[in-house]
């Protein structure tokens, strides 16, 4: 379903809906690779990392127009830095985000409504779980076929087999390679238990982000943007 992105340098880069990428951080890119984001078209870049994350790997469009950052964790919210820490699953730790980052998932939905014409880029540091949230939303609410979805978000585990290695072979410490090993998995059965989350405890996505704060309306502008860049 998604359509390959192969910008210099990009990494799970791919483009789920003809108004929407989902990428790793782009500070993988090369200077060919930004050259060739800032002519593809992108209206708006939204970096849902916090400020440690952008101090580790700082964001190359930083202070241009088109660059929001808009942390679906962000600082000094106890509970969501007490789930980034206790999650002992990817799908613990999606549920968590579901049920505890309402308003800065609005948020993210609001700049893409807000943003100016042509493609919205959102991302992460691997572009894996917080990035696969807000797509899944994204899609769902655009009507995809949830098995897509789902196919989508376990894509990212073919994409990051090196990236994976990588940080493998950065870590001395046993334990700490385990619980990344843990987290270094997109399972399509994960994203299928979370969408059937959002039905129990909210009807479905409509429903969830109305209640978080981004109304129907707003939804109804954000599909038509989703479906058909002009």
């Amino acid at each position: 379903m998604s359509e390959p992105v192969t910008w210099d340098g990009a990494l799970n880069t791919r483009q789920p809906l003809p108004g929407l990428i989902r990428s790793a951080n782009l500070s993988f890119l090369s200077e060919r690779g930004r050259a060739q984001l800032l002519g593809s078209g992108v209206s708006r870049i939204i970096d849902l990392r916090n400020r440690g994350e952008r101090q580790i790997d700082p964001a190359p469009f930083a202070g241009q127009a088109l660059y929001l950052n808009l942390p679906l964790i962000p600082a000094r919210n106890p509970v969501l830095e007490a789930l980034n820490r206790s999650a002992r699953s990817n799908a613990e730790y999606d549920r968590g985000l579901l049920d505890q980052a309402g308003t800065p998932l609005a948020a993210v939905f609001g700049a893409m409504v807000d943003a100016p014409e042509g493609p919205v880029l959102i991302h992460c540091h691997a572009g894996k779980d917080r990035t696969g949230l807000v797509s899944a939303l994204a899609l769902d609410l655009c009507g995809v076929p949830r098995p897509e979805i789902a196919a989508d978000y376990a894509e990212s585990d073919r994409q990051l087999t090196h990236f994976y290695a990588a940080q493998q072979s950065r870590e001395p410490d046993p334990a700490r390679r385990a619980r990344l090993a843990t987290f270094q998995v997109s399972r399509a059965g994960d994203m299928l238990g979370l969408l059937e989350h959002l039905d129990r405890r909210w009807g479905g996505v409509a429903a969830y982000l109305t209640d978080v704060g981004f109304g129907r309306l707003e939804q109804a502008t954000v599909v038509r943007r989703l479906l058909a860049v002009s």
